[in-house]
């Protein structure tokens, strides 16, 4: 095996997490050149982003509990991401490339800390093609996913190796510990119940292994108050809205964490954490979920010898992770809905690398140069032409209800939808329209019923006075645009009705 003292960073493995990014990019261009219109949660996303912009928000993005996640931190990074790609042709073209590079920046970090762990370029790409493998089941729209459980995605990785790092007695990534944390409370409720118990697995391990030698140190107490730094930036608008209504958001998310008496039955929710070690691999879902996981994770445990000793922590940390996510899942308030536990694909590609190693530790791998080139050609070239993101495509019925309307700029639009199962579908077509209206420069905002999906400013009350866009689900659809009647329109599956 070859080791390269860890003083150096080898090109051969920023070119991985490079490639890969550049790979992705060029497979769609669209993100650069083609105008696109966001819908539903996309739309609600950018509409926040939009009030990060002006310095304005406060909260993360709705929850299916009426509640906000905590905090805005990746909006006012999409923020200015959309003002570094200015000459981009649509803003959520320059909120994708700028999730691109947010993941290349976690991707790169994680994979030197992993280098400097074990120094061998063997380990980092076995880990590379476990990760890919792990993600499988969300690729390739993930690498360029703005919605809070996407963006979570790589910061989770980031989370588990410097937390493994700090189990292993070294307080040097904390840092970065103290950043993924931040970053996937912020955007995920759920994240509150993983990564607390998680922090104080990885404190105990690095007590027992370094006791209070440590403390003292010049790193030590540089790690803790840059970490300290981060956060209170990170926490500074969330704690500000908390302080200024009564009761603020941060208030509402404890209240229903204690008033939650969720208790879920443990066959399907065992079902539903295996669901996510299992699905990557295809073949698998043919065999009994709880044997394979079994296996996944006794391979490891029962030839531990054949792992480095910062692959043991690794182990470890994963764990204790899968307990944290089991616990979590039974406690979980509401159905156990997928994208939820997205985080947990991390976890199986990390899984799967530490099985990987062991079956290939009696394999050589060509340690040539030539060797290494057509590698990362050949993911270069896979990425790059199976990597478009299938969700960038233009939604057209925003643009064409907008210019039937001929909106006024004296005029305030409140848009609205029914609740009936009929009706319900047309809320993602309202946000797209209320985003596009505000991205214009007119004033328009959602009816009582929807407030919670969107910024206060955007919000207005059933009696006020404004003019109504009401948007139905027709009988019959049709592709082509039509008038109906004065004020009513009809396009595709929406009828969208102006009451003054």
């Amino acid at each position: 095996m070859q080791t390269i003292p860890n003083k150096k960073y080898p090109l051969f493995l920023l070119s991985i997490p490079i490639l890969f990014a550049f790979g992705f990019l060029l497979a769609n261009p669209g993100f650069f050149t083609q105008p696109y219109q966001e819908t539903g949660d996309y739309a609600a996303n950018a509409l926040q982003i939009w009030k990060a912009g002006k310095f304005q928000e406060a909260l993360g993005a709705y929850s299916r509990f009426v509640v906000n996640h905590p905090g805005p931190i990746v909006f006012y990074y999409l923020a200015l991401a959309e003002k570094i790609f200015f000459f981009v042709k649509s803003p959520h073209g320059a909120h994708s490339i700028g999730i691109v590079l947010y993941n290349l920046f976690f991707l790169i970090i994680s994979l030197r800390i992993l280098y400097i762990r074990i120094e061998s370029i063997r380990s980092i790409s076995i880990f590379s093609a476990a990760l890919i493998l792990g993600l499988t089941p969300l690729l390739p729209n993930a690498i360029s996913n703005i919605w809070g459980p996407g963006v979570v995605l790589f910061p989770t990785l980031l989370l588990i190796l410097s937390l493994a790092d700090l189990s292993h007695g070294s307080i040097k990534n904390f840092f970065w510990f103290a950043v993924s944390a931040n970053i996937i409370v912020q955007n995920q409720i759920v994240g509150i119940s993983f990564i607390v118990p998680m922090f104080l697995v990885g404190s105990f391990y690095f007590y027992k292994n370094k006791g209070f030698s440590q403390y003292k140190s010049k790193e030590f107490i540089i790690a803790i108050i840059a970490s300290v730094i981060f956060t209170i930036v990170c926490w500074i608008p969330p704690l500000a809205e908390e302080f200024s209504n009564s009761p603020g958001n941060l208030t509402k998310i404890v209240g229903l964490a204690l008033k939650n008496s969720t208790f879920h039955k443990l066959g399907p929710t065992l079902q539903y954490v295996l669901s996510y070690y299992i699905s990557p691999i295809s073949f698998l879902k043919n065999f009994p979920a709880f044997l394979i996981v079994g296996l996944l994770f006794g391979i490891p445990i029962f030839w531990k010898e054949k792992l480095q000793e910062f692959d043991r922590s690794l182990l470890k940390v994963l764990i204790w992770a899968f307990f944290i996510t089991l616990f979590g899942a039974f406690k979980m308030k509401g159905g156990q809905i997928s994208h939820i536990y997205w985080f947990t694909y991390i976890l199986a590609g990390i899984l799967y690398y530490l099985n990987l190693k062991i079956f290939l530790a009696n394999i050589d791998f060509p340690d040539i140069k030539n060797f290494r080139i057509y590698s990362i050609s050949i993911l270069f070239l896979c990425i790059a032409l199976y990597g478009k993101n299938t969700e960038f495509e233009y939604d057209d019925r925003p643009e064409k209800f907008i210019t039937a309307i001929h909106p006024n700029k004296e005029t305030k639009y409140r848009i609205q939808w029914k609740s009936n199962p009929k009706d319900f579908g047309q809320g993602d077509l309202s946000l797209g329209i209320l985003l596009r209206l505000v991205r214009e420069g007119y004033q328009a905002c959602l009816n009582e019923e929807w407030h919670f999906l969107a910024p206060k400013s955007f919000r207005c009350l059933d009696s006020e006075s404004a003019t109504t866009i009401t948007l139905e689900t027709p009988e019959k659809e049709s592709e082509n645009f039509q008038t109906l009647e004065r004020n009513s329109f009809l396009y595709k599956s929406t009828i969208l009705r102006i009451i003054e």
